[in-house]
């Protein structure tokens, strides 16, 4: 499938690219019991690769994990659900904040988009507590802890309004408050129920692995979306240290012409939290090493539109 040159972790992926396969058709049978499943649109990508690696790589990612961890296959499936369903929950959540129509499944017949997405996390709810009870021998307290990311989560999108703030907020604060929810947590939540149920030494290392990487794509983003926010009012880091290294307003900043100097200390520096992240994955057991790690990095700025500061990831 061409996508790493590791070997190891090419039939990883591979494993987990055939494991996602039958989720989404497991899960299609699942929502076949709704009188409405006629109305139901399933946008899957999996019969093509190279789309679900460019759309699903975390999705891919996290069942490698779950393998490499030594899981049994089975138990993987049950959790790709979970992380399936948990997924699509964020993902509707996100389009009433956004007003956007984004994820794999929708269903027709609503006119008022809100409607249509809240239903929708009802469904996935309901489909991923019923999963976790089966697959923790009736133990809820997984959805408990789940509960508890989504809450910190949702905080963290909250404190982004710049109507918040008589003053632009220093990085450290959008670090520490708005990131670390909305990018680390984000990414690492996939994780909560096999780590509470697993009792698992290497899911512990590899969801702190996680967590860096979700920070350094969440800072990524920042920079692409710099004048986006802006205009929508919303926080972002870039903007943050931007602000704080030239002392200057928000409102007079030039978007389009940002300083060489700026752009480049900016972007090594997210760059190098993702690889500190995938080096950890690594120390622990997973298949990749640094020049993979630099191979999905670049794949992830295409995806971001950021094919002109390809030179940075050395």
């Amino acid at each position: 499938m061409g996508i790493v040159n590791n070997l190891k972790l090419g039939k990883s992926l591979t494993k987990s690219y055939k494991n996602l396969r039958r989720i989404e058709k497991e899960i299609k049978e699942e929502l076949r019991s709704y009188e409405f499943y006629e109305n139901i649109d399933f946008e899957f990508n999996s019969e093509n690769y190279l789309e679900v690696f460019k759309k699903s790589f975390f999705t891919l990612l996290m069942l490698s994990i779950l393998s490499e961890s030594g899981i049994k296959n089975e138990r993987i499936i049950s959790y790709g659900k979970i992380i399936f369903y948990l997924r699509q929950i964020v993902t509707s959540l996100d389009n009433i904040l956004d007003k956007e129509k984004k994820g794999m499944i929708f269903i027709n017949g609503f006119s008022n988009e809100t409607i249509e997405n809240s239903f929708l996390s009802l469904i996935f709810q309901d489909l991923m507590t019923k999963e976790i009870l089966k697959i923790s021998d009736g133990n809820s307290k997984s959805t408990y802890l789940i509960l508890e990311k989504l809450y910190s989560i949702g905080k963290g999108e909250s404190l982004r309004k710049r109507k918040l703030y008589e003053i632009y907020p220093d990085p450290e604060y959008i670090y520490e408050y708005i990131h670390k929810p909305i990018g680390g947590e984000l990414l690492e939540i996939s994780l909560v129920v096999p780590k509470y149920l697993e009792n698992n030494c290497k899911l512990e290392e590899f969801s702190r692995g996680l967590f860096k990487i979700g920070m350094s794509l969440q800072g990524i983003d920042d920079f692409f979306d710099m004048e986006e926010d802006f205009i929508n009012n919303d926080i972002n880091l870039a903007t943050g240290k931007y602000i704080k290294k030239y002392n200057q307003e928000e409102k007079n900043i030039d978007f389009e012409k940002l300083e060489n100097e700026f752009i480049e200390d900016y972007l090594k520096e997210e760059i190098s939290e993702a690889n500190e992240g995938f080096e950890i994955l690594e120390k622990f057991g997973f298949p990749i090493d640094n020049r993979d790690s630099k191979i999905i990095l670049k794949k992830l700025f295409k995806i971001r539109g950021l094919e002109e500061y390809l030179y940075y990831i050395v």
